[in-house]
């Protein structure tokens, strides 16, 4: 089963921190998630929450205002309770690592909704009771509450995972330089080595295969050899400068 982002929505209920509403709206976009829901926040359209959200500040912009969860999930049928403690009323909270399973168990076009409450008290009893899910997020330390945009990025990874693999976007592949630009910087190198008294000539051929085998593991590509040879010509320049000088 693949799980596409448009499934999913992030509601955030009754926060008091534009910011924070600014730093989830930024984790959403980062994990290709667009439809932000707010029940009771703070002011949405604050200098904080802009400032915080940097390239996702449209998500601000379209976030839905509910004056409660009930309304803000009605068109949803998974729906995930976030919490940092367990609850006595709520029974069956699962760990964050088994939200693909739970998210895997439903039909393959459920609509999904994430629920993070306040930042200082977490969702009431009554919130959770309109929940049929309950993940938490283990940890390990003597702090167990997380920042509000750590929590939502935590939760979109893990669902993340069961994004087709075609919406990734991996780094481009970075192609090594060419063999005759490698020779060409090494010569240079080597020239230098020369001019400073540093090259004997009984230690060339030593210090040319260490060399060698130095670039070969880095593989610099085009840009990262100009930019050595750019070095190499401002230590030139400046040895012929010392050399006129004298």
């Amino acid at each position: 089963m693949t799980l596409d982002p448009s499934q999913i929505c992030v509601v955030l209920v009754e926060t008091t921190q534009p910011g924070n509403i600014g730093s989830a709206a930024r984790a959403m976009e980062n994990m290709g998630v667009t439809d932000l829901r707010l029940v009771n926040p703070c002011e949405v359209d604050h200098p904080e929450a802009r400032m915080f959200s940097m390239n996702a500040r449209h998500l601000l912009y379209e976030a839905k205002i509910f004056p409660s969860l009930k309304d803000a999930v009605q068109d949803c049928q998974l729906i995930i309770a976030t919490s940092n403690r367990q609850r006595d009323k709520i029974q069956g909270a699962r760990s964050v690592a088994e939200l693909p399973e739970i998210v895997q168990a439903c039909k393959p076009d459920v609509p999904i909704a994430i629920v993070f409450g306040p930042e200082q008290s977490g969702l009431t009893n009554d919130d959770m009771s309109d929940c049929n899910e309950w993940i938490y997020i283990p940890t390990f330390g003597r702090t167990s509450s997380l920042n509000l945009a750590q929590a939502v990025m935590v939760l979109l990874y893990e669902a993340s995972k069961l994004y087709d693999k075609e919406l990734n976007h991996e780094p481009d592949a970075v192609e090594p330089a060419l063999s005759k630009s490698i020779e060409g910087m090494k010569e240079h190198f080597f020239r230098i080595l020369e001019v400073t008294g540093f090259l004997r000539l009984s230690s060339r051929g030593a210090l040319w295969g260490s060399f060698s085998g130095m670039i070969g593991r880095a593989k610099p590509d085009e840009r990262e050899v100009r930019m050595i040879r750019g070095f190499f010509n401002r230590i030139e320049v400046t040895l012929k400068r010392k050399d006129k000088e004298g």
